[in-house]
Protein backbone atom coordinates (compact mmCIF):
# COMPACT_ATOMS: atom_id res chain seq x y z
CA UNK A 1 0.00 0.00 0.00
CA UNK A 2 1.49 3.36 -1.05
CA UNK A 3 1.71 6.17 1.48
CA UNK A 4 1.14 9.73 0.39
CA UNK A 5 3.09 12.46 2.14
CA UNK A 6 2.00 16.09 2.29
CA UNK A 7 4.78 18.56 1.63
CA UNK A 8 5.22 21.39 4.12
CA UNK A 9 5.31 24.92 2.72
CA UNK A 10 5.53 28.29 4.43
CA UNK A 11 2.94 30.96 3.68
CA UNK A 12 4.79 34.11 2.64
CA UNK A 13 1.93 36.48 1.84
CA UNK A 14 -1.73 36.76 2.80
CA UNK A 15 -3.33 37.76 -0.51
CA UNK A 16 -7.01 38.27 0.32
CA UNK A 17 -9.73 37.07 2.69
CA UNK A 18 -12.58 35.03 1.21
CA UNK A 19 -15.18 36.18 3.74
CA UNK A 20 -15.46 37.60 7.23
CA UNK A 21 -16.47 35.70 10.34
CA UNK A 22 -15.15 33.62 13.24
CA UNK A 23 -12.77 31.66 11.07
CA UNK A 24 -10.86 33.48 8.37
CA UNK A 25 -10.34 31.53 5.14
CA UNK A 26 -8.13 33.32 2.69
CA UNK A 27 -5.80 33.02 -0.25
CA UNK A 28 -2.09 32.86 0.55
CA UNK A 29 1.10 32.61 -1.48
CA UNK A 30 3.77 30.18 -0.33
CA UNK A 31 7.53 29.77 -0.61
CA UNK A 32 7.10 27.12 -3.33
CA UNK A 33 5.48 29.82 -5.57
CA UNK A 34 2.08 28.14 -5.17
CA UNK A 35 -1.22 29.77 -4.24
CA UNK A 36 -3.35 28.06 -1.59
CA UNK A 37 -6.61 28.49 0.29
CA UNK A 38 -5.92 28.45 4.02
CA UNK A 39 -8.33 28.57 6.94
CA UNK A 40 -7.26 30.22 10.16
CA UNK A 41 -9.20 29.81 13.38
CA UNK A 42 -8.60 30.32 17.08
CA UNK A 43 -7.10 27.49 19.08
CA UNK A 44 -4.64 26.13 16.53
CA UNK A 45 -0.93 25.65 17.10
Amino acid sequence: MAREVLEEVTATRYVTPLREGGSLPGIVEADDLGTYVMKLSTGWC
